[in-house]
């Protein structure tokens, strides 16, 4: 053993301890996130299906598009934006049908 840096070893051997001890509580964190946002978009699309607040798909239609920034995004939800959009007529139409 040497008589300089040994001390050095250890506490560098102390700083990557805790590097991956910050990396772990930080993916647990980002799971938590992550749950927390599919949770909350389950309870959205559980509330939009089922025309359980007034006005929300009319919302969702008219400003999702422009919430999503990346063209990935948009390509992936165009599909659910078209259905809440028909969807949105249809229950237009009927509105308008019983006036």
């Amino acid at each position: 053993m040497s008589l300089l840096g040994g001390d050095d070893l250890k506490e560098q051997q102390r700083i990557n301890e805790l590097e991956l001890k910050i990396n772990r509580e930080k993916q647990k964190l980002d799971k938590k996130i992550i749950r927390q946002k599919i949770l909350m978009g389950a309870f959205l699309i559980d509330m939009l299906e089922g025309g359980k607040l007034n006005g929300l798909k009319s919302y969702t239609v008219d400003n999702l598009e422009a919430f999503l920034t990346r063209k990935g995004d948009k390509e992936l939800m165009a599909e659910v934006i078209e259905k809440l959009r028909g969807q949105e007529t249809l229950l237009n139409n009927k509105t308008d049908n019983r006036s």
